[in-house]
């Protein structure tokens, strides 16, 4: 079934956008791209609030429309984040390097958050998500050892991390709880995230739930601030 037009221009423009454009860089008027494509205003404008609901262009009321700078965008505070599947789709080669993995007693709140007795252990788990090379991203993440028994640095290496629990142990989160908050990077985030000690960042502490309503995950992730950035949708009632 072919696509409705005014996704096709979305795609186009999104494509030129990508290639041919600068952050903060003006876009053609309506006027001037009803003419360049040949299609209806109608058309153009949906196009338009498809790329700006993705985070892609903004719009200054009686200035024009134009190019978002190089955040990467979360696209609602209500949904299921995944920075594999967002970056994919952003177009960027995604990594990951696991810098180590260890068993530890986690300390009273990650036990409290994973539902751990005071003798139960867990995972520590730092990595680094990278987008291009660049990493963005520095996460510790608990993973209890009940649930996930003799879990490697190899068997992490192989997928993404969901994808390792899911194949490897049959554990599928549904669920996630996140709050966020503005930090600045400690010592050691900022070395690996190759930016100055006290840069501002966005932290972000996530617990996934499984499918038995059961705790499965507990990540403290540091975002740069100057690469992220949070959106929220809200609607009237």
């Amino acid at each position: 079934m072919k696509s409705p037009l005014y996704k096709e221009l979305m795609n186009q423009l999104a494509s030129h956008i990508k290639k041919d454009y600068q952050p903060n860089q003006k876009l053609p008027s309506e006027r001037e791209l009803v003419e360049m494509f040949k299609v209806s205003r109608s058309t153009v404008r949906l196009a338009l609030n498809e790329l700006e609901e993705k985070g892609l262009i903004y719009r200054l009321h009686g200035k024009g429309t134009f190019v978002t700078p190089t955040f990467i965008k979360q696209p609602n505070l209500g949904s299921m984040y995944s920075f594999s599947s967002q970056m994919e789709g952003e177009g960027k080669e995604i990594s990951t390097k696991n810098i180590s993995l260890k068993l530890c007693t986690p300390e009273k709140e990650i036990a409290l958050q994973l539902n751990l007795a005071s003798n139960d252990q867990a995972y520590e788990l730092i990595r680094l998500r990278l987008a291009d090379g660049e990493p963005l991203v520095y996460n510790r993440t608990y993973l209890p050892e009940k649930i996930f028994p003799n879990l490697t640095l190899d068997d992490l290496n192989q997928g993404t991390l969901y994808r390792t629990l899911k194949k490897k142990y049959h554990q599928i989160s549904v669920l996630a709880f996140e709050d966020v908050q503005a930090v600045n990077l400690t010592k050691e985030a900022a070395q690996l995230l190759h930016v100055k000690e006290n840069t501002a960042s966005l932290k972000i502490n996530r617990k996934a739930i499984n499918d038995k309503n059961i705790p499965i995950e507990f990540t403290q992730a540091l975002a740069r601030g100057d690469k992220f950035v949070y959106r929220s949708k809200q609607y009237n009632e």
